[in-house]
């Protein structure tokens, strides 16, 4: 704050916006110069000490205004007198005067991290009629750490206690001497047809907490309107919670090193990061751009693990502010791979989260630096198409013009190192790089990736294969391409190819065309876009591939 010249001063900066104070009709805005309702700053000597000039009544009135928190402003003031001297009209606050509380509406304020930490809790509460023991509520983290969902239970034994679920975000916290104080917004969940003001959503806090090596807890006490009135003591308030710590669950299991050697993964089509952190003993599921963090999971129990390969475990699973038990399938695949399954309900009890039936879709994860791998099927193929394209596909392509060809030949493994892909039309070729694969009986997958992409195409493909023996001792090969391992194979294919081998990649097409006849496979592109006009270079998120040639014996 600032004495200007010649008379009037301004506010600090970090003031301007608008405030809600309870009782107030509307929102109260502070300008540099101007507090609604109070006056002008016309004169100061401190910090926090002024004299405002109220045009509307011509008079003068005292603030002493503190700055509690970015978000929270605390004021007393005196009635609007006459002209006089600053000091003269401030010596009319008395140490009893009432103390107003403002907090922040516009610009919006950013919670703050909640303090009660770590969640989750158990806490008795009492509304002034007894201590609510048994049940014991609980108090559990969102993936969100500014807020907290509070569960009351229903004591059968002491009036005025009743089931209810509130969440509470933090809004700002500070100390004055040893006491600590918090501002949050609370919200019922779950009640229908409830209209919440600002009246009954904010809310003050005193707090005190203690902790120990392997526990914490709290005594909180709770105003009971929209101020810090009438909270004296963590003890005593509208209504008091003594919280203790449940369970430290980053305690019960790790994650294995073969998972959290690499910290971070991502899903095939880079949407989604999965971060290991806490002493690998929680795992973060957000999107890779950081807007928005989706589900934290954290290691409850390890109930089997098989060389290094397999691991199930059971995981307490926060997504916003619901939570419970879930399921948890790691697999470990070729390369800088893993699979996922994670059971679909939450449980309440860890013991029932492994215990539902049905199997849960993989998701494939990959790491951020993949290294070139072998790719399996090695050889030559040509290819006929079996399925006409779509006659919007052959419109955008110009009939049968070279953009628009399908491919006619394929090669696998053919190069020196053994990792590429190549699909080749009469005037264009695409390549994807092999970067692992493995088998589940006779179905193979391999995890690939164009050299070349448009913007809109799959960073990342799975490639899903079928083996089969057919009459006179040759092979059908079922492949589709997709932005995630598929084990249904029931997605909708726009094209499909029939594919003869013509040998290994030393010989040459020509020369085994003959010993290659009643050798014949199956590939199917599946949910191509139309602008990806049958050249798997710009293949989209749902494409159908197959590819066809005899397994090596399983890995």
């Amino acid at each position: 704050m600032v004495q200007e010249p010649g008379g009037g001063c301004t506010f600090s900066a970090e003031w301007t916006g608008s405030w809600f104070q309870s009782g107030y009709p509307g929102l109260i805005a502070i300008n540099s110069t101007h507090i609604q309702s109070k006056g002008e700053c016309s004169e100061t000597e401190s910090t926090d000490k002024f004299l405002l000039y109220d045009r509307t009544y011509d008079c003068y009135r005292c603030m002493v205004i503190h700055k509690k928190h970015k978000h929270v402003l605390q004021y007393k003031e005196t009635y609007c007198s006459s002209k006089d001297s600053l000091s003269s009209i401030c010596d009319q606050i008395s140490g009893d005067a009432p103390l107003f509380s403002m907090f922040r509406k516009e610009p919006r304020p950013e919670p703050q991290p909640c303090p009660f930490h770590p969640a989750p809790f158990t806490f008795t509460y009492s509304r002034g009629s007894g201590d609510c023991v048994y049940p014991p509520s609980r108090a559990e983290a969102c993936t969100d750490d500014s807020r907290l969902l509070l569960r009351y239970m229903a004591c059968p034994d002491v009036p005025g206690t009743e089931s209810n679920v509130e969440e509470l975000v933090c809004l700002a916290t500070w100390k004055e001497g040893s006491t600590r104080y918090l501002v949050g917004q609370i919200s019922q969940v779950g009640r229908m047809n409830t209209i919440a003001t600002d009246e009954d959503t904010y809310r003050c806090f005193i707090y005190k907490g203690q902790h120990g090596d392997k526990s914490a807890s709290y005594i909180i006490a709770q105003s009971g309107d929209a101020t810090c009135n009438g909270l004296s003591s963590p003890s005593d308030g509208s209504r008091t919670m003594k919280l203790t710590t449940s369970d430290d669950e980053h305690n019960r299991c790790h994650f294995p090193s073969w998972i959290v050697d690499h910290h971070k993964w991502f899903s095939l089509d880079h949407v989604h990061q999965y971060h290991f952190t806490t002493k690998n003993a929680t795992l973060k599921i957000m999107n890779t751009d950081g807007t928005f963090e989706e589900k934290r999971l954290v290691c409850h129990s390890i109930l089997e693990q098989k060389d290094k390969k397999h691991i199930t475990l059971v995981a307490h699973v926060t997504k916003g502010c619901m939570s419970g038990h879930a399921c948890l399938k790691f697999w470990r695949r070729e390369g800088g791979i893993l699979e996922l399954q994670q059971g679909g309900d939450l449980w309440e009890r860890p013991q029932d989260a492994c215990a539902e039936g049905g199997a849960p879709p993989y998701v494939t994860l990959i790491t951020k630096s993949l290294s070139p791998q072998p790719c399996p099927l090695a050889g030559r193929y040509s290819i006929q198409t079996r399925v006409r394209r779509r006659r919007d596909d052959e419109a955008a392509a110009g009939g049968e013009s070279c953009a628009g060809a399908a491919p006619d030949s394929a090669s696998v493994g053919c190069e020196r190192s053994g990792d590429t892909i190549e699909l080749k039309s009469p005037c264009s070729s695409t390549a994807y790089t092999c970067y692992g694969s493995w088998h589940e009986g006779s179905r193979g997958f391999v995890v690939a990736a164009p050299r070349a992409r448009a913007s809109a195409a799959p960073r990342t493909l799975c490639f899903v294969y079928t083996v089969r023996n057919e009459t006179g001792g040759g092979l059908s090969v079922f492949l589709t391409a997709g932005r995630t391992c598929d084990r249904s194979n029931t997605g909708h294919r726009d094209q499909a190819y029939n594919l003869t081998s013509n040998g290994t990649c030393e010989q040459s097409s020509q020369y085994n065309s003959a010993a290659a006849r009643g050798s014949a496979g199956w590939l199917a592109l599946g949910a191509l876009l139309p602008a990806a006009r049958l050249a798997l270079g710009a293949l989209l998120p749902a494409a159908r591939l197959a590819l066809g040639a005899p397994l090596p014996a399983a890995r």
